[in-house]
């Protein structure tokens, strides 16, 4: 069972990384819904889109223009897609905002509320030059009562999980500050 899940999940993440790069037709919306029927396929998706689709189109061939899309507002071939496995109310719950600094871009994405660990609250897009990194803030349980609730973390090109630690907070401004501090380093 699990290992059907996986492999369909699989299949699922290949249409749309080819989606996103405009490769592959729209899964239709019946097809759509049947996959995104049970909550632990709608967690696994959510997950795959969070920590695999997003950095691995960011860290692909086509992530100067998955950043330019989003960057520039051009956001709706995006939203689209996401909407096909997750539904309208997710795809329509993520904003998306783009921030220029001097020495970096920024595209920051809030997701809709997690459903558990280690789903992400907010991720950000960074380019600096032609390099890209791919920085989030992930839901996580309170440790040891201190208040902490999320962590500060980061995927790579060559798929590495780095986690920064916990934070205790969970807001786009907070994240939004800290990211720029770390960015400065």
């Amino acid at each position: 069972m699990h290992r059907n899940r996986i492999i369909r999940n699989t299949v699922m993440l290949s249409v749309m990384i080819f989606l996103c790069v405009g490769t592959v037709s729209i899964p239709s919306p019946a097809k759509a819904a049947e996959q995104a029927a049970a909550p632990a396929q709608e967690k696994d998706t959510v997950y795959a889109l969070h920590h695999l689709i997003i950095p691995g189109i960011l860290f692909s061939e086509n992530g100067s223009r998955f950043f330019n899309d989003l960057f520039t507002g051009n956001n709706a071939e995006f939203l689209g897609i996401v909407e096909g496995p997750l539904g309208k109310a997710y795809a329509s719950g993520m904003k998306i905002a783009a921030d220029h600094r001097p020495d970096f871009d920024l595209v920051l994405i809030s997701f809709p509320d997690p459903i558990t660990e280690p789903l992400c609250r907010h991720a950000a897009l960074v380019r600096k030059g032609d390099t890209f990194r791919y920085i989030t803030l992930e839901e996580g349980n309170e440790v040891d009562r201190t208040g902490t609730g999320t962590f500060f973390c980061e995927w790579t090109a060559d798929h590495t999980h780095k986690n920064y630690g916990s934070r205790k907070y969970d807001t786009l401004g907070d994240f939004k500050a800290e990211l720029i501090r770390f960015l400065k380093q």
